[in-house]
């Protein structure tokens, strides 16, 4: 059931709620611990900007909402630019829409600039027609509910591509009029940017840590992202007896290499594992603080 390849990755909750003890042993002794059910608290998306110690320290739990994010920069706009250390945490992140996180990207790429795009890695999407119909009915109550003009822009080219692509299988969308040139340029401050990330950043949180880990001025610590855009782009199908099934519609081309990211994440540049130490301790973020008094130190 736990089908991971390194501890930090197993979700033992399912495992656990089906018993109401287990046996704890060590060298020395064992012992039993009875096992609870706690109300679950609703989900809060998180996007906060907050200054600590001289650094900006950035939180967002998903990409959903582009409108949010999109109004988190313009409010924190004053902050984001006299502040020259960044750290990003995402080390939960629930993703969304890549659409989300593209205020961020000319903060953190580099004034020379940096390709984003990989050229030997496509994504596919499988645009049969009960597919389409079923998308193209959820984006319209996207869009009914999106204000932000970047956001409704991006809804809209995905809405255009599914309707000109439906029933032709397999095909590349054509995403030119959101990114445009690929090669982007970036700015000046802030000059170092840490990256938080964690087994519980997925989807567009993979995407986002992929993309910004190319960047020269960002350096990603933690553990490995959870992996989740092999296959991605979840369409939903319902039934009336209340029944849902999602699934995904697009896949990417480098999973045939067998270069893909199920199971294994996006690797972080620094690796920091995790151990109990972190239950009373922000470990990450102590190490973040220590890589950029370090860059600092260095740069003067």
């Amino acid at each position: 059931m736990l089908n991971e390849n390194h501890a930090e990755r197993e979700n033992w909750a399912p495992i656990l709620m089906l018993y109401s003890e287990g046996e704890i042993a060590d060298e020395n002794e064992s012992w039993t611990l009875q096992f609870n059910q706690y109300e679950k608290k609703p989900y809060v998306p998180t996007y906060s900007v907050e200054e600590r110690d001289g650094v900006a320290f950035i939180t967002m739990t998903d990409f959903a909402n582009p409108d949010a994010i999109v109004k988190l920069v313009e409010e924190n706009k004053q902050l984001l630019d006299m502040t020259d250390k960044w750290i990003i945490d995402v080390r939960v992140n629930y993703g969304g829409s890549d659409s989300s996180f593209h205020p961020f990207i000319p903060y953190l790429v580099p004034e020379e600039g940096i390709e984003l795009a990989d050229p030997e890695n496509t994504m596919l999407f499988n645009c049969t027609e009960a597919s389409a119909s079923r998308i193209l009915s959820e984006l319209d109550e996207v869009l009914a509910s999106t204000k932000g003009e970047q956001g409704q822009w991006f809804l809209n080219v995905f809405k255009r591509e599914w309707e000109r692509n439906r029933g032709k299988g397999f095909v590349e969308f054509d995403f030119g009029d959101i990114v445009g040139d690929t090669f982007v340029k970036g700015s000046k401050h802030p000059s170092s940017v840490i990256v938080l990330a964690d087994v519980f950043c997925g989807s567009s949180g993979d995407s986002f840590v992929e993309g910004v880990k190319k960047s020269s001025k960002v350096t990603v610590i933690g553990r490995a992202t959870m992996g989740l855009n092999d296959y991605a782009n979840l369409v939903t199908a319902r039934w009336n007896e209340g029944f849902e099934l999602m699934y995904p519609s697009s896949r990417l081309s480098r999973i045939d290499k067998r270069q893909g990211m199920t199971g294994v994440g996006i690797a972080p540049h620094v690796y920091i594992p995790w151990t109990p130490e972190h239950i009373v301790e922000d470990i990450d973020v102590k190490k973040a603080f220590e890589l950029l008094t370090r860059n600092r130190i260095m740069a003067n």
